[in-house]
């Protein structure tokens, strides 16, 4: 895992080269190391309407990956708007196996860059005796089949 001013250092680039990575730690940390960027936050949540949603799996993947497909094609990015987007709640991409090609297809450029955040330890919260975390399967989502290119965090 790379520290935070390891991904300070890749902000500050000239120009990316779709540049996808992942973040673990806080959010305010995060924040620190992004400082002076462009930064554009988006909550995954917010692809999917409370009062609508979706009846199965394939019908809530499905609308994910389209309405993210239309909201990464809504920001400006170019030389004049270098963005890093910041995505958060993340689990969702896991959860329906929707991966992150959308955003390198529609994003990721010498000018978007993409910060997966997920933000804290799930080891600390206190589960029930009948309930089982893998903690790391989100990690292992996103690192095994080298779906981001870099692992950053407050850990470094």
């Amino acid at each position: 895992m790379k520290s935070p001013q390891d991904l300070a250092a890749l902000v500050h680039q000239r120009t990316w080269d779709k540049d996808l990575v992942l973040w673990m730690g806080s959010e305010d940390s995060l924040h620190k190391a992004l400082s002076k960027a462009r930064v554009e936050v988006f909550d995954l949540l917010d692809l999917f309407n409370p009062d609508h949603l979706p009846m199965d799996e394939e019908e809530t993947r499905d609308q994910m990956l389209h309405a993210l497909r239309q909201k990464l094609q809504e920001i400006q990015v170019g030389p004049a708007h270098r963005t890093v987007l910041l995505v958060k709640s993340i689990g969702l991409l896991a959860r329906y196996d929707a991966g992150v090609k959308e955003f390198y297809e529609w994003f990721c450029s010498d000018f978007g860059m993409v910060v997966l955040a997920l933000d804290g330890v799930i080891e600390d919260l206190k589960w029930p005796d009948e309930v089982t975390c893998d903690s790391d399967r989100l990690i292992k989502y996103f690192t095994e089949s080298e779906r981001v290119k870099e692992v950053y965090g407050e850990k470094g």
